[in-house]
């Protein structure tokens, strides 16, 4: 057998021009598991994970207060027994046997590093050995009489370049008469060139177009990054896929474990617990975790009212059961760890027996479900022997038997060129080489010593190959690849996701070994030898690039359209309203295209995306204070609460619906949030007892019909709601307050000044038995501010408005007129892109609204998450 044998060759292709029975090529891993098999010492693998785990018991037993690595054992002790296991394996690789040379007059004494290290191999505790154990046991077992099999080792590089421990190994194996030579180098460098574009889809595009311009027999691409935009634009040529991947952790099946262990932590984190349960293949039953969203979404938090509503939910559907109820409530809730309470990995091992069945009982029909499980059996024997475990252990954990797993758009097909990682695994001659993704091409770098750990271990016998000593090999064998070919073609790229890629260093050595006509600099020769894609097509319409030529065929341009902003879909009757609330009557009114979208077509948010956040949850939270302390307050027949009621009452409803404050990082926005809400709830409570209001009920239910005239057509729909706050004056008076979460009381303050506070002349309305409403006292409470914002003196300073309740209500019923005739004949409008197309002295819709006596409401395109479909976001495709 014939050995090809470089230091960068685990991925080489065995053959490609030069097939034949017998010849291999390998580099250090794949010679080492060939010699272990010829010499019958191969054994089991052992993941990287179980050996880190192996390794801190042994920094266990050789820990104490004064060792050097302690403080930071302490403190993060997977972490610490992960870098020093690597300074380990490197030092083992290169021939130590765990002995520290004697004491000699004059002599350094060894590092504390090394110290420890020689301390660890000595310990008591196994350690699976590795590929580092395997090359050092190579050194003695060549001595066995065992035959190899082996006729000739071809080197690709020279031997004196090899670290010191192979240049012994390869002494070894010529010694048992094995031919030994090195690969002549090619004494020539190919032309190079440099295709530098701005974006990966420029790139892509000009590269694939090369390789339809030839027919690649003799072409070899080397892809050093993900291919999915290449091969994207090879399909269009009808050329073969690549088909190379991304590693990423983010596909759902890897990310199943480490949302799972985080969500069953305390403070809980409802934003993860939402990406869970909606997680293609979640553990969590659909129907279960429609009722859990839902919760979500009105309490973001565990605990609460809407929380325990979902579990008894839960527990009387007939298809899921009390004994799930009463899992979920345990596993997200109630049974959630507490880090400072010595959390040990029974607990872990305890909680994650359910994951482990729900993936037991899908692995016999789901491959991804089978190794997802085998990954949690990885992991809970890692966890379940420790006496104690941290968050930090626990994603340190993950994170090393959890891996990035590489996936792709489409698989690799059959193609005629050779396909490559890296330019230093061609050992064949090509023609042509494109080198796809070059800036991403790094091979893996070595570990940086002490020049003192250096010296120390080469007085016991190991020579340690630095880090440009490593780099220099990469530079030697990627040169002497290149040699292989006639014409080698670098893709570069300037920015990706909108951020500027780094060059590869290997670009100036491949420039300098270019035979040069004039004598600039290197950036000057690099300049000649780079070409633009805007600049690889001339005037006739030919495309050139790298000897290879084509003709473009120009075709008709084509700009992506905006979408009409008014759409006439035909009279439909099916399109009125069924009932209407507040919020769908001011969607309505203001875009009637969000309306059919949301309420008609049924379009919505993913339920993950709709878990409040930020102010929509702290607006739901200081709500709740509030509803809550006024229930205390009337059974104990008392209007205003002491400000040790209002701090319990914020406490007490932390986790159950604004959880997010509590978890780590949280702490500064936690405090802030608490004093404002404290400060604020009191105020609220105590400007109703100076104006003479009386609460009586929170959240009150309201339910009226609405007639009115479209089309000819006389309608009645329901209005249904619910008033934040509502109480009596000092006159008897009906009082309405809607409690507002916002950065800023300047929209609601105008809103009332214009007599256009629509959302309460709508509760007055509801709550009175006329068709009009009354100018009783309503206000806007803006939580954040601490103010109100409002007509009536009884809420503090007045606004005046410029138009009553009654008129107000009038304008918004003809409005409503208008808009479901609108809606009703199907010229479906998305107002603010129609404002937007408006001729320069044409009438808008608010000039039009007020000539006929009809509110204008301004759509909340802010907020709207259909922005893309009306073409406002301007994105047309």
């Amino acid at each position: 057998m014939k050995i090809e044998f470089g230091w960068h060759l685990d991925r080489a292709p065995w053959a490609y021009t030069q097939p034949g029975l017998n010849r291999i090529r390998v580099g250090r891993k794949n010679f080492t598991a060939l010699l272990q098999t010829r010499l019958g010492i191969t054994r089991p693998d052992t993941g990287h994970a179980e050996r880190v785990s192996q390794y801190l018991e042994r920094l266990r037993a050789v820990d104490s207060p004064g060792a050097w690595f302690h403080e930071s054992f302490e403190v993060d002790p997977w972490s610490t027994a992960q870098e020093l296991l690597a300074a380990r394996d490197d030092a083992v690789a290169n021939g130590w046997d765990g002995t520290l040379p004697e004491p000699e007059p004059g002599a350094p004494e060894p590092s504390p590093l090394l110290r420890t290290l020689a301390a660890a191999e000595t310990a008591a505790s196994p350690l699976a050995p590795s590929l580092a154990d395997d090359i050092a046991e190579l050194v003695t077992a060549l001595d066995s009489p065992l035959p190899l099999g082996v006729d000739e080792l071809i080197l690709q590089h020279p031997e004196r370049s090899f670290p010191k421990v192979w240049q012994h190994i390869i002494g070894k194996l010529r010694d048992r008469g094995i031919r030994v030579s090195e690969a002549v180098p090619a004494d020539s460098q190919p032309r190079l060139t440099v295709l530098s574009a701005e974006t990966e889809w420029e790139a892509a595009e000009n590269s694939a177009r090369w390789l339809a311009a030839g027919d690649n027999q003799s072409t070899a691409v080397v892809s050093s990054d993900r291919t999915s935009l290449l091969d994207h634009f090879l399909a269009g040529h009808g050329l073969p896929a690549i088909g190379v991947g991304s590693p990423s952790v983010w596909r759902p099946q890897d990310q199943l474990i480490p949302l799972f262990f985080e969500v069953i932590w305390s403070p809980p984190n409802v934003q993860l617990l939402g990406e869970l349960l909606t997680l293609p293949g979640s553990p969590v039953r659909r129907a279960a975790a429609r009722h859990i969203l839902e919760a979500l979404k009105q309490e973001p938090g565990t605990g609460g009212e809407a929380w325990k509503a979902a579990i008894s939910a839960i527990a009387a559907d007939p298809q899921l059961g009390p004994e799930l109820a009463a899992t979920l409530d345990r596993l997200f809730c109630t049974g959630v760890l507490v880090e400072d309470e010595d959390v040990s990995g029974t607990d872990f091992a305890e909680r994650a027996e359910w994951l482990a069945g729900r993936l037991r009982a899908r692995a016999s029909k789901d491959d991804a479900a089978k190794t997802t499980a085998s990954l949690l059996q990885r992991i809970l024997g890692l966890v379940t022997p420790l006496p104690r475990v941290s968050r930090r252990d626990l994603r340190r954990i993950i994170s090393a038997v959890i891996t990035p797993s590489t996936g792709t758009v489409v698989s690799a097909e059959a193609a005629p060129w050779l396909r490559l990682g890296h330019l230093a695994e061609l050992t064949d001659d090509v023609d042509q080489v494109l080198w796809w993704g070059f800036q991403s091409s790094r091979i893996s770098s070595a570990r940086r010593w002490d020049a003192h750990d250096i010296e120390t271990l080469s007085r016991v016998g190991v020579h340690l190959p630095t880090p440009e000593e490593l780099s220099a090999l990469e530079v030697s064998q990627t040169l002497a690849a290149a040699g292989r070919t006639r014409n080698l073609l670098l893709v570069q790229i300037e920015q990706r996701d909108g951020e500027r890629v780094e060059g590869n260093p290997l670009l100036e050595a491949l420039t300098a070994a270019q035979p040069s006509q004039i004598d600039g600099s290197l950036s000057e020769r690099l300049a000649l030898l780079t070409h633009k894609p805007e600049a690889l097509i001339d005037a006739t319409g030919h495309w050139a690039l790298a000897d290879r030529r084509i003709q473009l065929v120009a075709v008709p341009q084509h700009r992506p359209a905006a979408p009409p902003a008014v759409h006439e879909l035909g009279p439909n009757p099916a399109l009125v309203p069924e009932r209407l609330s507040f919020t769908q009557l001011s969607t309505l009114l203001g875009c009637s295209l969000a309306w059919v979208l949301k309420h008609k077509s049924h379009l919505s948010v993913p339920a993950a995306a709709s878990v409040p956040s930020d102010n929509q949850m702290l607006g739901i939270f200081a709500h709740k204070v509030v509803e809550v302390l006024q229930d205390q307050l009337r059974a104990q027949h008392r209007v205003v609460p002491d400000q040790d009621e209002v701090s319990a009452a914020v406490e007490r409803l932390l986790p159950q619906l604004a959880s997010e404050l509590l978890l780590p990082g949280q702490k500064s926005r936690l405090a802030g949030v608490q004093a404002t809400i404290e400060t604020t709830v009191m105020t609220f409570f105590e400007q109703l007892q100076r104006g003479g209001v009386v609460l009586q009920e929170m959240e009150k239910d309201f339910a009226k019909d609405l007639h009115f005239t479209a089309g000819g057509n006389s309608y009645t729909v329901e209005v249904k709601g619910r008033a934040d706050a509502v109480g009596i004056d000092a006159s008897g008076r009906t009082t309405v307050v809607d409690l507002k979460w916002s950065n800023n009381d300047k929209y609601r303050r105008e809103e009332v000044q214009r007599g256009e506070a629509l959302q309460l002349a709508l509760y007055q309305w509801a709550l009175s038995p006329s068709e009009l409403p009354p100018d009783a006292p309503t206000a806007y409470y803006m939580l954040k501010q601490g103010s109100f914002a409002s007509a009536h003196p009884e809420f503090g300073s007045a606004i005046q408005a410029s138009q009553d309740p009654a008129r107000l209500w009038q304008q918004a019923v003809r409005a409503i007129e208008f808009t479901v005739e609108e809606v009703l004949a199907g010229r479906i409008t998305a107002t603010e892109p129609a404002a937007n197309s408006l001729a320069e002295g044409e009438p808008g819709a608010d000039a039009l609204a007020a000539a006929n006596g009809r509110l204008h409401m301004k759509p909340n395109c802010r907020y709207c998450d259909f922005g893309t479909l009306c073409g406002l976001k301007g994105d047309y495709s």
